[in-house]
């Protein structure tokens, strides 16, 4: 499934929409598709959430709506209500406020773009994503130049499209900004306000632009080594999102989620999966802490995210014909996923790991 069908029995009527107003203008403003007040315990986004928010009818095929993955789990429901509070926000505020994303912050691998993603596709809202470089400038966000035949031609970046489109853009990895690059543009994040000198156009954004970032680091520099490249960065920058820490799920919560996706699975096993997860979060953790087993402390230096344990899911079920001939299958599809990467001394770590999680005795 790639497109919420739920957002097709939804429609746009312009009397239920009078208390809000930028609704009804954007549904006449030329864009692609129409905006609309939805229900969202019918949009099949997490049952445990209820709330009304904006939803965009006739999204379906565009090019920065995100594929919806049925086995996304949403279990962060404090990021939920913040999404919810910021879409409508956006629909909601004066025309003369400042628009608002969300900075979410935490470690690699716990998430962060994919839950912003799969969340706003299941609204129908497209989302633009980049990933910030070292060297890169802030006008390469806004457009780009190439010299053809003499002319110089100028294509539209990511900012550019999403503020002619009316829908949010993700900036990943925002922390390894220079400074000054991320400063400049506090005018396109506030008031979706782009100029572009070389011809003197200004774009204003359509309705329903705001930027959304996710950063490791809590817009610091990197003090530990876990995340080379990082820079503290201007608080003016900061003070125009709304600030969330995403933290790695809990034991508990890996164990619900391996049974939510992979319901065959029994309790017992689904708690040795999390217990697993749990054990190697801590192991790999920024500040080089490590985890403490037994008197003994393990680290490593590779995370281990959800996708990783999906795809390590998914490949423990290929393998597990392999249990005829007294293999481990877990721990053998573990390899592929992720333990052929580590040197030897970390992959015996997790290995050591893995048999205290499953209870594996020599």
């Amino acid at each position: 499934m790639s497109y919420n069908e739920a957002l097709n029995g939804l429609t746009y009527d312009r009397d239920a929409h009078n208390d809000l107003p930028a609704v009804q203008a954007a549904n006449v403003d030329g864009r692609r598709y129409q905006v609309a007040k939805a229900d969202l315990s019918t949009l099949n986004i997490a049952p445990h959430f209820r709330g009304v928010s904006m939803a965009y009818i006739g999204t379906e095929g565009h090019p920065h709506l995100a594929a919806i993955n049925p086995k996304f789990h949403f279990d962060d429901l404090d990021l939920d209500r913040l999404i919810n509070v910021t879409i409508a926000r956006e629909w909601s505020r004066a025309e003369g406020d400042p628009r608002r994303g969300i900075l979410i912050m935490g470690d690699k691998g716990v998430g962060k773009t994919q839950y912003l993603r799969q969340r706003l596709a299941r609204q129908g809202i497209p989302c633009s994503v980049i990933s910030w470089r070292p060297e890169m400038d802030a006008v390469d966000l806004i457009y780009s130049k190439t010299l053809i035949g003499g002319d110089v031609s100028i294509e539209k970046g990511v900012l550019w499209l999403a503020a002619e489109g009316g829908y949010p853009v993700v900036i990943e990895e925002i922390d390894v900004a220079r400074p000054a690059q991320l400063v400049a543009l506090n005018e396109i994040i506030d008031t979706g306000t782009i100029t572009i000198p070389e011809t003197g156009e200004v774009i204003h954004a359509r309705r329903g632009f705001c930027v959304f970032a996710n950063c490791n680091s809590s817009f610091t520099e990197d003090r530990h080594g876990g995340f080379a490249g990082t820079r503290s960065q201007n608080i003016s920058v900061l003070d125009r999102f709304f600030k969330y820490t995403m933290e790695a799920p809990s034991d508990e919560a890996q164990a619900k989620f391996v049974k939510a996706l992979y319901p065959d699975v029994s309790d017992e096993d689904a708690g040795r999966y999390g217990a697993f997860m749990g054990m190697l979060r801590k192991a790999a953790s920024s500040d080089g802490s490590g985890v403490s087993v037994q008197g003994s402390v393990h680290r490593v230096s590779l995370g281990f995210s959800r996708r990783n344990l999906i795809d390590w899911m998914d490949m423990t079920g290929s393998f597990a014909y392999l249990a005829d001939q007294h293999i481990s299958v877990p721990k053998y599809a573990l390899g592929p996923i992720y333990t052929n990467v580590l040197p030897a001394n970390e992959k015996a770590t997790v290995e050591h790991l893995f048999d205290l999680a499953f209870g594996v005795t020599q």
